[in-house]
């Protein structure tokens, strides 16, 4: 079938030029609608009680802080009442002053709701209607009915588990758990609210995040619940820990908390070895850089290139190496250390092996123990081929730190040249006895510090039944005996 419009005459033309202005003004109206509507319902652009009139058009192309004026909003949406977007925008602009405006608002989101049933966001703005009512069976309904709609977003598993916390019912705890699998944002959020709720409860949150141990025991240990937070530390796989980096991040915690017992228990758990005192003392395992809280920490250094060597060592395969860089006033103060369990009030013998090749330095490596203050040190001798070293000390605390340090006496000094090598550190603990001073050890003086108030109490101790034999009276026959020994002896 063909249709043929003959334009050969004057009204046919203008009837044709007529129909194609209308379609095209329909096709502006339509467009400029469009363009409204989205520039005033834009999530980017704010609203502001005193921004212009045209500032919606404006602001996106110069200043987004000034926002869309709430008045203009209203009228756009008396020019076009079937625009859900636009009633949308009113209900959540509305809701959170309260009073006469939550009326407003619940018109506005229940109309957009008429205007577009198959969308869920006017159901959540209903929902936050209702709960700025604190009317929380019909927020908990308005949130069912949009997760019928998208059963997925977890905003509105989000928001009925906290309606559903609120009126004390178990099933929040399964919605919270949605939401904070599906999004980390909730996780802290989730555990502060049903911390709160639950009177701080650790088996409550237990229940929360069944398989997020590790940030439970982080807020655990954030809330001061340590001895908690560690026994769920423990209970994670040691694979799982060790693939995360916030398992370093909590030990490093619990130790910047003054929990440094715990952390070395928990640490030791995941390396899974003999603890002795010295941990790896002869680098024979790998440094996981992560986990090196209580193995060798080796940092950068700007005069000495520290490496391990697998070419050289006293015993067994490797050895710490330090290559000097040949730049004056050489410094090495905290760049390798370890953290070393001792018993305070014990003593121990350190000794280890070092060796050194074209080494030439105005001053020569020390290895120092200390814990707040210098418990001992010894100077490594300037000769080629392995030496053994070795020094005693009195733990003052329960953890003492071993370092190797190059200090500079003066504010300059000649270049320090050469290779060092350290290997097979090893601590003994040796029998208690009371002393103190200074003393000679192998490779250097040894200086050591003994608390006086502990070395009074010893000697007072071991004197007390000596002078308690001297305050008793003699008996008669004893008395006399020691009369004609003084008679003798004068």
């Amino acid at each position: 079938m063909t249709l043929r419009l003959s334009l050969d005459k004057l009204a046919p033309r203008l009837l044709a030029i007529l129909a194609m202005l209308a379609i095209c003004a329909c096709l502006l109206l339509a467009i400029t609608k469009n363009f409204i509507v989205g520039a005033l319902t834009d999530d980017r652009v704010g609203i502001t009680f005193d921004a212009p009139t045209f500032a919606f058009i404006t602001a996106p192309l110069t200043d987004d802080r000034i926002g869309i004026n709430p008045d203009v909003l209203a009228t756009a949406s008396s020019y076009l009442p079937n625009s859900p977007r636009l009633h949308l925008r009113l209900a959540e602009f509305y809701a959170p002053y309260g009073n006469e405006n939550l009326k407003t608002a619940e018109f506005h989101a229940r109309r957009a709701a008429h205007l577009s049933p198959n969308d869920y966001r006017p159901l959540l703005a209903l929902a936050a209607v209702h709960e700025y009512k604190e009317d929380l069976p019909a927020a908990e309904e308005a949130l069912r009915a949009a997760l019928r709609l998208a059963p997925g977003n977890l905003e509105a598993h989000w928001r009925l588990g906290t309606v559903l916390l609120q009126r004390r019912q178990l099933e929040s705890l399964s919605e919270l758990r949605i939401a904070a699998a599906g999004n980390p944002a909730y996780l802290q959020a989730a555990l502060d609210m049903v911390w709160s709720a639950s009177g701080e409860n650790p088996a409550t949150l237990n229940a929360l995040v069944p398989k997020a141990q590790l940030e439970l025991a982080r807020f655990l240990f954030q809330k001061s619940r340590v001895p908690e937070s560690a026994a769920i530390f423990r209970q994670i796989p040691r694979d799982e820990l060790l693939a995360d980096t916030e398992s370093s991040r909590y030990l490093n915690g619990l130790i910047g908390g003054g929990h440094t017992a715990i952390a070395y228990d928990l640490w030791l758990g995941l390396m899974k070895g003999d603890p002795g005192f010295v941990w790896n003392g002869g680098f024979e395992s790998d440094i996981l850089l992560d986990f090196a809280q209580f193995d060798w920490s080796i940092q950068p250094n700007n005069y000495a290139q520290v490496s391990i060597d697998r070419d050289t060592a006293h015993s067994g395969h490797r050895s710490l190496r330090i290559d000097f860089l040949g730049r004056e006033t050489t410094r090495l103060d905290q760049e390798i250390t370890q953290t070393i369990r001792v018993k305070k009030g014990d003593r121990y013998r350190l000794r280890y092996y070092c060796n050194a090749s074209d080494f030439v330095a105005p001053q020569v490596p020390r290895v120092v123990l200390s814990d707040s203050s210098v418990i001992s040190e010894t100077t490594m001798k300037d000769v080629e081929g392995w030496q053994e070293q070795s020094v005693e000390f009195s733990a003052e605390n329960d953890f003492v730190t071993v370092a190797i340090k190059v200090q500079p006496k003066f504010s300059y000094e000649d270049p320090t040249h050469g290779t060092v090598w350290f290997d097979d550190f090893e601590i003994v603990e040796l029998p208690s006895s009371a002393g103190g001073g200074v003393a000679e050890g192998r490779g250097g003086v040894v200086k050591k510090f003994v608390d006086n108030t502990t070395l009074s109490a010893r000697t007072n101790e071991a004197s007390r039944p000596f002078l308690d034999r001297a305050a008793t009276p003699p008996p008669a026959e004893e008395g006399s005996r020691l009369l004609q020994l003084l008679t003798i002896m004068f």
